[in-house]
């Protein structure tokens, strides 16, 4: 499981270390190595092989039933990459997604459960600034009460 959020800088060769408590999360997912990269929503989002092929499922039954999905689903695979991860911990991010993403010098990358995302810290901060924001407000806290312990 993926939680919490860092800030790292990524280097000229697209190269951004991945913190110690998601290589260890990856290690006991058996996917130490490499993990599937895709751009969304302003961002990358990384999955074990595992947590992809989840994803997929779940994408091709939306498809079914909703066919203006298939053009997200079909940009989200073109995307797609696998990236390895190096000795020292370093993600390598292929250039199309780096540009995706925005990913300028300084990156976040945040938990986000079964998965993990990398972020510009610029539109991160922005982002985050809404989810405050949005996660303050009456309504929204009305709606998720009763999902929380």
């Amino acid at each position: 499981m993926f939680v919490g959020k860092y800030s790292h800088n990524i280097d000229e060769k697209g190269r951004v270390i991945l913190p110690a408590s998601f290589r260890r999360a990856l290690e006991k997912q058996g996917a130490s190595s490499e993990i599937i990269i895709t751009g969304m929503n302003k961002c990358l989002s990384a999955y074990t092989r595992q947590e992809w092929e989840k994803s997929v499922e779940k994408m091709k039954q939306i498809a079914e039933v909703n066919p203006e999905a298939e053009y997200i689903i079909r940009r989200m695979c073109a995307d797609a990459a696998e990236c390895a991860i190096d000795e020292q911990g370093r993600l390598n991010i292929p250039l199309n997604l780096k540009e995706y993403g925005g990913l300028k010098k300084e990156v976040v990358t945040v938990g986000r459960m079964n998965k993990l995302e990398i972020w510009d810290k610029g539109l991160w901060e922005g982002e985050y600034q809404k989810m405050v924001e949005t996660s303050l407000s009456e309504s929204v806290t009305q709606k998720l009460s009763g999902l929380w312990i």
